[in-house]
């Protein structure tokens, strides 16, 4: 098995076409407690996975979970991020999806680029350990202002044009556009005035 990363919340290890994703415990916390949010994490993402793999959106296919609970098995997709190759048609191409995880009241948590794969000329949304189910409009407008942000940030020089595309094709398939650009705004107004302040 090799290591593929190791962030905040867990690694991630690549066993020949698999991918497995095991929680970190955390010292810091009770050890039963840390067990039961370790486990409740990582059943709601593996939930998650199977609703969109299901739904048709395009996610690593979710093979299998540990005996412990703790471990997601995944087919893996390669490495090849969008954040590192990116292409604003591949970013049209997740907006679709993304509208139609919203519809269900699927909130990824972490929208940036480096959760985007490109495999073959397909984008696959992966890492989806924020996520959780929730049809608030607050929730579906805070994904997207996070995504806002992660492209000013990493694809400064395209950001704009890229956004407003992104936008356009997530209007085409979302089924509450208006509700969710109006609390945009909203959270983006509140952001200006916390930066001013």
């Amino acid at each position: 098995m090799k290591i593929m990363s190791v962030g905040a919340e867990s690694k991630v290890f690549l066993n020949g076409n698999e991918i497995i994703k095991d929680r970190i415990k955390k010292g810091y916390r009770i050890a039963e407690l840390d067990k039961k949010l370790r486990i409740s994490r990582t059943k709601l993402e593996f939930k998650i996975l199977n609703k969109c793999y299901s739904l048709g959106i395009r996610v690593p296919r979710p093979i299998k979970l540990s005996k412990s609970l703790t471990k997601i098995f995944m087919e893996y997709l390669g490495n090849k991020t969008l954040k590192d190759n990116f292409n604003i048609k591949y970013l049209n191409d997740a907006a679709m999806m993304i509208a139609k995880m919203h519809n269900r009241g699927i909130i990824h948590g972490d929208l940036t680029t480096a959760n985007m794969i490109i495999k073959g000329d397909k984008i696959y949304l992966i890492d989806f350990g924020l996520g959780y189910f929730s049809q608030k409009t607050e929730d579906k407008a805070t994904d997207l202002f996070l995504l806002k942000n992660a492209l000013k940030a990493k694809h400064t020089k395209v950001y704009k044009r890229a956004y407003r595309s992104f936008l356009e094709n997530y209007k085409r398939y979302s089924e509450e556009y208006e509700k969710i650009a109006e609390r945009l705004e909203e959270i983006e107004s509140r952001r200006r005035y916390i930066d001013q302040g």
